[in-house]
């Protein structure tokens, strides 16, 4: 082992222990350590790098938990290569990306913007794709008065109901029985609450979430601010570094960084008509045993896609006898156009408290509103409550209030029911329009059973980047689809996402002639190759 090539910066935000863990990751990834090779003892670190023995401890611990060392009482410690193959583990990929973004340089080409930015994380990949449409519009010679934005995946803002949000505010405040008492002590109801959250709304939740198939009660409601600490608290609590993990692929984007954060081990599960194959799942399943399975099952992100629901029963199923738990994601159940009733939950079909289910209802309200919540039982929903309350004591009471007096309202149900036709209507309209303009362009998309996006695939020869780029300069924001894949290096570079819950039927017949003539434009000029997204990886 050759120490001077360990490089430790003491002032990094980085721990000295993942520094070292990550550089020896990376030597045995490069064949500089080779399998069964010995570690250098943990006295010799003081000795070269002058770090503690804890320091280089705890660097063999993360090698050991991620796959990458053994170690042998009174023997050391010994190179091991990980035992998940190159193709389903990209999070040391996605880090490394993320660590050459912060050095690499800039040129000036005309897609150099986008390839670049893809070591950056995912979520500012997102955010700098529509920065630089803007700009790329903004700069075009003949670009038409307007930008369709396309890329947001948000609901439509003129459907929110201030109003009654803030009549339900004001009842929130007046059902909290204020103290008023002389010596000026206050209410018990404004101390600390519990982590599960208000009794009187989880109630409310239990008996709103019947109409999905789930049986719960109050105690069986952990309430949130929102799907992303949920998940969160999920990754926290059953994820560790070298876990494997199975996911749709593509897979909403969110959920992918919370879960990468925790260094899992990803096992993608490619998606078809009728959602996530359960062969497939059953496979990977026998062979690396994996931790959990994250899905969105309705309405999935960001394909529109919905499960079959002769599949439910069958996934909740293969979760027992592979010994797996199931985190089920509703978004937006509540929008669902493939029928006359959403299919029933994962949840639904639980027995064993295998199934956690998250619901969030920043698409059914608005999505500045951070509340959701996690149902779950047993000793599952026992760890997320003291998960929750070590990171968070208590979701805030007037906003708990404020929903329950809110949604628990006939109007609540009148209005989302009011929503989901006009977003059936708008993926009608849109789906419609793609027909009629990409017709002949070898152009397929996902036929959205909900939400508000489906996933554009182009033609062999054209990639996302290149789209992005073509439609923008004609007045329309797309948002490229491999920001979506837990595999990056895998990830297809001809998808794109394509927003439609935000725009008007007017704006999305208009968005989809821009978008034909942005793809015939590439046809006919059939660039030459250029670098694509994962090139400098």
């Amino acid at each position: 082992m050759d120490f001077a090539t360990i490089r430790l910066e003491k002032a990094a935000r980085q721990p000295l222990y993942r520094q070292l863990a990550e550089q020896l990751k990376t030597a045995i990834r490069r064949g500089e350590l080779r399998q069964g090779e010995k570690l250098p003892p943990i006295r010799a670190w003081k000795d070269a790098l002058g770090v503690s023995p804890v320091t280089a401890t705890q660097a063999y611990e993360v090698l050991g938990a991620e796959g990458f060392a053994t170690g042998q009482v009174g023997r050391g410690t010994y190179v091991q290569l990980p035992t998940v193959p190159p193709e389903i583990a990209p999070t040391e990929m996605l880090r490394d990306q993320a660590a050459a973004y912060a050095t690499a340089p800039r040129s000036s080409g005309p897609l150099s913007d986008l390839t670049t930015y893809l070591k950056a994380p995912r979520s500012n990949q997102m955010q700098r794709f529509l920065q630089i449409a803007l700009a790329r519009y903004q700069s075009a010679p003949a670009a038409p008065a307007d930008l369709i934005v396309m890329s947001s995946g948000s609901p439509a803002p003129e459907l929110f109901a201030l109003k009654r949000w803030r009549a339900a505010m004001l009842k929130a405040g007046e059902s909290i029985e204020w103290d008023s008492s002389e010596d000026g002590g206050l209410n018990r109801q404004l101390q600390y609450g519990p982590a599960l959250g208000d009794s009187a709304t989880r109630e409310w939740l239990a008996d709103y979430l019947t109409r999905f198939g789930i049986r719960c009660d109050r105690d069986d409601v952990l309430l949130t601010s929102g799907s992303q600490q949920g998940l969160d608290l999920v990754a926290r609590v059953f994820c560790g570094p070298g876990d494997a993990v199975l996911v749709e692929s593509p897979s909403y984007v969110s959920a992918l960084e919370i879960f990468e954060q925790r260094g899992v081990n990803w096992l993608p599960v490619a998606l078809d008509a009728g959602g996530l194959s359960i062969e497939a799942i059953e496979r990977l399943a026998e062979r690396y045993h994996p931790r959990l399975l994250y899905l969105v099952p309705t309405a999935q992100s960001p394909t529109g896609l919905t499960m079959a629901a002769e599949r439910r029963p069958r996934l909740v199923e293969l979760a027992r006898r592979y010994n797996f738990v199931i985190v089920e994601d509703d978004t937006c159940n509540e929008f669902y156009y493939g029928g006359p009733s959403t299919p029933a939950t994962l949840k639904s079909y639980d027995t064993d408290g295998r199934v956690i289910y998250l619901k969030s209802f920043s698409k059914l309200i608005f999505p500045m509103l951070r509340f959701g919540a996690i149902v779950a039982q047993g000793l599952l929903f026992e760890r997320l409550v003291e998960a929750k309350a070590t990171f968070d004591r208590s979701i805030s009471l007037p906003l708990a209030r404020a929903v329950l007096k809110f949604a628990g309202q006939p109007a609540f149900e009148r209005e989302v029911q009011q929503a989901g036709l006009i977003y059936r209507q708008r993926r009608d309209v849109f789906s419609e329009s793609l027909e009629r303009e990409l017709g002949g362009t070898g152009c397929t998309w996902s036929r959205a059973e909900g939400g508000f996006s489906l996933l554009l695939s182009l033609p062999r020869g054209l990639r996302a980047e290149e789209l992005h780029v073509e439609a923008a300069e004609r007045g329309l924001a797309v948002l490229p689809g491999p920001v979506f894949y837990p595999s990056l290096p895998d990830a297809p570079e001809n998808t794109v996402r394509l927003s439609f819950g935000d725009n008007s039927p007017e704006r999305l017949t208009e968005a989809a002639r821009r978008l034909g003539l942005a793809v015939r434009a590439l046809q006919s000029r059939r660039l030459p190759t250029s670098p694509g997204f994962l090139a400098a990886v």
